[in-house]
């Protein structure tokens, strides 16, 4: 079976001219906006999962997002900018978002009118029914969407600690109001059927182009709480799945290591092996590769399933080693009750902790879904290993 093609160009900084090349370059290679006309309005999905400053790494690069967006007002396309990070989906919370990381001065820099480019302020919410869904026949989803001709799906390359890697797939699910995502990951926490989330919201919503932002990813405690590692690179492909393919070999993972190109894969939707992609561009991925990128968690397989007594008990051996949950590192904690408010299971209860309250995690409660690491301002909720699991992560790094 044959996947879409990939492209990928160098990138080595965020310099506007640097980006303007790069951009150009890798849209050029598989003639990525062909489907843009005269009067389209285009909605770019972006990565805004917290307000952060750009030099974070946490969010998709304004410079990139400019520079696309002056292709689309050229080719005569009017565009929205939008997402829906992690809190309430009201003005207030999205325009310190917007402002926080960029956008705002972006915007307004390229259109101060308003009238070809703008942020987007429609907050409505909207019911969708998706039968052919794995996991979500209906939800609800951001009413924004509904109003622009197409999609781009403009995501940053992080590590994610539940899903193992943030990209193209998983930035789809800012498409569901952030104040609903705890429910999702109550209805679903096993990784497997969550995984299916991310692809389900991709066949609903079908972007026409996915774009990464690989010039400074996140590597560690991501997607918001890890370390900026640079990659240098940008990539866009028409499909999510072979782009997640790539952008997991980029950084030394593959399809075992990320929840959403197996269940991808099973729905034949996307690849096995990096091996099946077509990868067009003037650089191969060799020469970008990040071979000791440092990840959120080891994902050896889903299910970790195994036939007969010697496969029950290796499996048993694997989920005891690469089993992982989060606790808090107390120097760290500023006692904001953040976690508290986003967990899904109500798993967390704020204690004394001297200074200030602390969060204690009902370990009976817990599901898993690490939303108190992905939100935490401060990156005091970290990803704990077992022993055995410390061990085989170091082996993993050799």
């Amino acid at each position: 079976m044959s996947f879409e093609n990939v492209a990928i160009e160098k990138c080595p900084s965020y310099d506007y001219e640097v980006v303007k090349e790069a951009l150009d370059k890798v849209l050029a290679d598989i003639d990525a906006l062909d489907f843009v006309k005269p009067g389209m309005r285009i909605g770019i999905k972006t990565n805004l999962v917290a307000a952060m400053a750009p030099d974070k790494s946490v969010t998709t690069h304004p410079v990139l997002l400019k520079r696309l967006c002056e292709k689309l007002l050229e080719m005569g396309a009017s565009v929205v900018i939008g997402d829906s990070p992690g809190g309430l989906y009201t003005p207030m919370f999205l325009q310190n978002v917007y402002k926080t990381c960029g956008l705002e001065t972006m915007v307004k820099e390229l259109d101060p009118t308003g009238e070809k480019l703008k942020l987007n302020d429609d907050y409505s919410i909207h019911n969708g029914e998706f039968l052919d869904a794995v996991s979500i026949k209906t939800f609800i989803y951001t009413g924004w969407l509904d109003n622009v001709d197409a999609i781009i799906n403009f995501s940053k390359l992080k590590t994610h600690a539940m899903m193992g890697m943030s990209c193209a797939v998983k930035n789809m699910f800012g498409t569901i109001p952030g104040a609903t995502k705890p429910e999702y990951h109550m209805r679903f926490p096993e990784e497997h059927a969550f995984a299916n989330i991310m692809v389900d919201l991709n066949e609903f919503f079908k972007p026409k182009l996915y774009v990464v932002d690989a010039v400074d990813g996140m590597e560690g405690n991501g997607p918001t709480a890890g370390e900026k590692r640079h990659i240098g690179a940008v990539l866009a492909s028409a499909k999510p799945y072979a782009l997640d393919m790539v952008c997991a070999e980029l950084i030394g993972m593959g399809y075992a290591d990320v929840a959403t190109l197996i269940v991808a894969n099973e729905r034949g939707l996307g690849p096995k092996d990096f091996s099946e992609v077509t990868v067009v561009g003037s650089c191969p991925v060799s020469e970008i590769k990040v071979a000791d990128f440092k990840r959120a968690t080891i994902h050896q397989s889903i299910t970790f399933e195994g036939k007969g007594i010697q496969g029950a008990l290796t499996s048993a051996v694997l989920k005891l080693a690469y089993t992982t949950k989060p606790q808090v590192k107390v120097k760290e904690c500023i006692g904001c009750r953040k976690c508290a408010d986003t967990c899904p299971a109500k798993a967390i209860t704020m204690v004394d902790g001297g200074k200030n309250k602390i969060p204690q995690i009902d370990r009976s409660k817990c599901i898993k879904c690490f939303c108190c690491q992905e939100f935490c301002p401060k990156g005091a909720m970290k990803v704990h290993y077992n022993l055995l699991g410390r061990f085989a992560n170091r082996i993993n790094h050799v």
